[in-house]
């Protein structure tokens, strides 16, 4: 009886000791909150190689939506989110303001949304530059393939395109379309999905022809075509809501849940330097498409690309490291 005691003694140690090993093993991984957004991969993965290799902590990525991000941060069971879109979080504000999580550094904060056309096209009609010429004369009275402009066969009429009905910004162009006067001489066709709404896109600017619509920055097609965005008057909530206004722009921002500062200060360092644009991301965006690359594959591109911007967010220490990993690559 004795012995069977013994036994079972040791084999209660043992999973006690597995079991704490496992424990210590999770929480020395550091675990990254990612949305369901190509830019956010790509950003995450650029930390990743920058984390593991430069300061030898192991990363993970863990797929979740906003709501459970900004949840999971607040209870600790992720560490950080390279995107946090302020602007898209009603909480944010109060969110830092009472300590729930904390900002380190602003990712990007030149992300823009709303009526782009080619820039091949603003050359040859040099004063479309706002959204409300749209509606002058010359444009009006201008012709493609003996067409007006921006004439759909389809639709027969002008037409400008938009993304999926029940997005904010679908809700808007259709405040916009109509306070502008824009209905009365275009239509404004939607789609399901981005992946058509850019089909359209791809098309026209393939052919240098006539195309205007609706779209965003950060994304691959904006990286891969010269686009411009057309002007519009300027931003208040009072005229947004009315559809009167351009976009408002978003702080994307990378913040951390409110042990990790202390836990890893020298990778808090190398976040708080962490600064891109809605045009880096862009290319690294389009490098995934044109090359039909993973994000983990772009991270690298990225980084080989631009070195001398990443240099100085991290150690000498570091940077001789993670040089040494990508040159491996």
């Amino acid at each position: 009886m004795n012995k069977m005691k013994r036994v079972l003694m040791v084999a209660l140690i043992a999973l006690v000791g597995i079991s704490m090993f496992a424990c210590v093993g999770e929480e020395d991984v550091i675990k990254i909150g990612e949305g369901t957004w190509a830019s956010n991969a790509f950003h995450d993965q650029i930390a990743k190689i920058i984390i593991e290799e430069g300061y030898g902590e192991e990363v993970q990525v863990m797929s979740m939506d906003t709501s459970m991000m900004i949840a999971s941060l607040k209870e600790g069971d992720i560490d950080l989110s390279m995107e946090t879109w302020s602007g898209n979080i009603p909480t944010y504000e109060q969110d830092i303001e009472d300590g729930e999580y904390i900002k380190l550094s602003t990712n990007f904060d030149d992300n823009v949304q709303g009526i782009y056309i080619p820039s091949y096209l603003q050359e040859e009609y040099p004063e479309l530059t706002h959204v409300k010429d749209l509606l002058n004369d010359e444009i009006l009275r201008a012709t493609y393939d003996g067409d007006p402009l921006f004439w759909s066969d389809e639709q027969d009429s002008r037409v400008i395109y938009g993304g999926p009905e029940g997005w904010e910004a679908t809700k808007t162009l259709h405040k916009k379309m109509e306070a502008y006067g824009l209905d009365e001489e275009y239509i404004f066709k939607t789609f399901p999905s981005t992946a058509t709404l850019n089909t359209t896109l791809k098309g026209a600017y393939d052919e240098e022809a006539p195309w205007v619509g609706y779209n965003w920055e950060p994304t691959a097609i904006m990286g891969m075509y010269d686009m411009v965005l057309l002007e519009d008057d300027e931003y208040t909530p009072e005229l947004y809501e009315q559809g009167k206004s351009a976009f408002p722009t978003n702080d994307v921002n990378i913040v951390v849940n409110t042990t990790f500062q202390d836990t890893y200060p020298g990778i808090t360092d190398f976040l708080s330097n962490y600064e891109t644009s809605s045009a880096l991301t862009n290319e690294g965006l389009a490098y995934m498409e044109d090359n039909d690359a993973e994000p983990s594959e772009a991270a690298v591109w990225f980084l080989l690309e631009n070195e001398d911007l990443w240099s100085g967010w991290v150690t000498t220490d570091a940077y001789d490291s993670i040089m040494s990993y990508l040159n491996s690559q």
